[in-house]
């Protein structure tokens, strides 16, 4: 049903409806600028009450979690039609809004991109690096572009491999299961005497309790339920599901990164529906896979790849040599931002870790690194020369000197290593890169104990040493959110003048003779 159909029959106004619609109050499916209802799902809605009433300690509203507050974007488009990246857009975009995610940009941006480069009507090979839950991915699967992702985080790339098969499924295959799923939980949960077989991770260690009681139980209960399923890629999407809205049932929240909810002024949650909260995933799930099915046939047809291991390790190993066309992707950046630690919930729960070891390697063989990894090491020296960057690296590693690790010397070995990986990836990234392909990389600039470091420009000088030509630098978004590093004590010493945050698009080309 459109609008005006869904409307007259919830005997609500068009408005209303709309604005339930947009937070996720209303199933719907907002098919451009369109609104679609599903008639079942509406039905299902009404049976069940709808919302519940407020009630503190219990969810009554959608899980939302992981997406950073909107920000300032620029004001008009670059001359290469380069919009605001930001990944908040997604919220709203079929299949892109399963697992909400801090990093990453919106799937526009990449659309905007990829159909100014299939103009001439070619197939593209596109590869993202640092794929994250797959924008880039999914949108040049869609355009028929065969694609290929490198993703560290094995959530993040369970994610991405889920939504890229998911044009291969049959939504009523995902309505059937999501029916079946509520049924059987709220059955075991109702039934006291019924102890799930399933364990909390023992390796998995919070401050306070991750679940309440009620809650922990229904979780396990749950993961029962997906070991018993018999279809490896049902699993996969079931997985995708817990790990989407386990947070949002949980005592922890992102504000942005996780922390407790009492520390973010928020009660609680001693109970939760999550038979309803997962089977409402699974039907949402279902409407974008007809979306996705509907909406053209060359999604299917295209081949895709998603490695579950490091870009600057794996991409010579998995990439032939000039197979790539066109590169979209937004690396970390030299903020200490933690995606590890950020993504322990499911990394425990979902079984890709049983101890805190386990995340060492993935800590010590991101991108970059993390300010703790490196911190108390010897002086890490630039892997290349760069007079202008190790002069910037010798003025912070002589800030508060007397903290040491804590001080210039540890975020200087963070920021030289950093760098280091930015040298090595335009090392691979040439290598597997066709001449004259395209390469678009999203990065900001940042401050370190009040040193402000034009990442961006210094990405770009060291691009061009490996081959590249710089076609531009691109302000896509302002005011980026990072008032925890603007603001923080340890990482900003004596600031004397204000910095603004801004996030930039890095346009490069692999030059002809290279």
């Amino acid at each position: 049903m459109n609008l005006r159909e869904a409307a007259a029959f919830m005997r609500v106004s068009e408005r209303t409806l709309r604005e339930r619609a947009k937070t996720g109050q209303v199933p719907g499916q907002q098919v451009g600028r369109e609104w679609r209802f599903l008639k079942r799902a509406l039905e299902d809605w009404l049976a069940t009450g709808g919302p519940a009433p407020a009630d503190p300690g219990k969810v009554s509203e959608t899980a939302g979690q992981l997406y950073l507050p909107a920000v300032e974007k620029a004001s008009h488009a670059t001359k290469a039609g380069f919009r605001d990246t930001a990944f908040a857009k997604n919220r709203d975009e079929p299949v892109h809004r399963w697992v909400p995610w801090v990093a990453g940009f919106s799937a526009s941006f990449v659309g905007e991109i990829l159909d100014r480069e299939l103009a001439d009507g070619r197939t593209l090979g596109v590869l993202d690096p640092f794929a994250g839950v797959g924008t880039t991915l999914l949108e040049a699967a869609k355009r028929g572009c065969d694609v290929y992702g490198f993703e560290i985080n094995p959530y993040a790339a369970l994610a991405c491999e889920v939504k890229l098969d998911a044009v291969r499924h049959k939504p009523a295959e995902v309505r059937a299961v999501a029916n079946r799923l509520e049924s059987a939980l709220r059955a075991r949960v109702s039934d006291m005497t019924c102890e799930p077989s399933s364990r909390p991770p023992p390796g998995f260690r919070t401050r306070d309790p991750f679940f309440s009681p009620r809650v922990e139980r229904q979780i396990l209960l749950l993961k029962d339920f997906i070991a018993d399923e018999k279809k490896a890629w049902l699993r996969k999407l079931l997985r995708v599901a817990m790990g989407s809205v386990m947070v949002g049932v949980s005592n922890y929240s992102y504000e942005p990164s996780l922390g407790r909810r009492v520390s973010a002024g928020k009660s609680p949650i001693l109970d939760a529906d999550v038979p309803r909260i997962l089977r409402d995933k699974l039907q949402l799930m279902a409407e974008d896979i007809a979306v996705l099915r509907t909406a053209d046939g060359r999604s299917a047809r295209s081949a895709r790849s998603v490695f579950n291991e490091d870009y600057l390790s794996g991409a010579t190993q998995w990439l032939e040599r000039g197979s790539v066309d066109v590169l979209i992707t937004s690396p970390p950046y030299l903020n200490n931002y933690h995606y590890v630690r950020n993504t322990r919930p499911q990394m425990f729960w979902l079984e890709f870790a049983a101890e805190a070891g386990d995340l060492r390697q993935l800590e010590t063989t991101s991108f970059g690194k993390f300010w703790q990894t490196v911190r108390t090491d010897d002086e890490v020296p630039l892997a290349f020369e760069y007079p202008e960057l190790e002069a910037k690296l010798s003025e912070l590693r002589g800030l508060r000197a007397d903290k040491g690790a804590y001080g210039g010397p540890g975020w200087a070995n963070y920021a030289a290593t950093y760098f280091n990986d930015c040298h090595r990836f335009c090392e691979v990234t040439a290598q597997v890169m066709k001449r004259g392909g395209l390469v678009v990389v999203v990065i900001g600039n940042n401050i370190l104990q009040g040193v402000e470091f034009k990442t961006d420009a210094f990405f770009a000088q060291i691009a061009e040493r490996a081959g590249f030509d710089v076609r531009g630098i691109h302000v896509v978004r302002k005011k980026r959110t990072g008032s925890s590093i603007v603001n923080s004590s340890v990482r900003v010493g004596v600031t004397k003048k204000q910095t603004a945050l801004y996030e930039t698009a890095v346009e490069l080309r692999l030059g002809r003779g290279t």
